[in-house]
């Protein structure tokens, strides 16, 4: 016994089940394509110097170019709990989604 569509035909519970798999494959397509599409965030470089430290945010001065703050989150506390300002340093992490700041991933104190 099956469902009888407005069609006339009848849907099986065996062609229900098909139906049930088969949006579950496209949603599953979609979800993959979705994250296969977001871009990698590139690791950018900046050698610079230090212009204050403030909790885990760091105002730096690239050797060329203007200001910008650096979010130090993700960065070990011990990469920076020492540096003072004026410090040379070269800070590696990518630019936040918003443009507004770089996510340090590694920050090296000149020797």
């Amino acid at each position: 016994m099956g469902i009888r569509l407005l069609t006339g035909a009848s849907l099986t519970a065996h062609d229900g089940l098909m139906t049930r798999v088969a949006r579950v494959v496209v949603a599953v397509s979609l979800l993959l394509a979705l994250v296969c599409a977001a871009p990698a965030q590139e690791l950018l470089s900046f050698h610079g110097r230090v212009l204050f430290i403030t909790g885990t945010t760091m105002s730096f001065a690239p050797d060329s170019g203007s200001s910008f703050k650096v979010d130090l989150i993700q960065v070990d506390q011990s990469s920076y709990q020492f540096l003072k300002s004026g410090d040379s340093i070269t800070v590696v992490g990518y630019v936040s989604s918003d443009g507004q700041k770089v996510i340090a991933v590694s920050i090296t104190p000149d020797q």
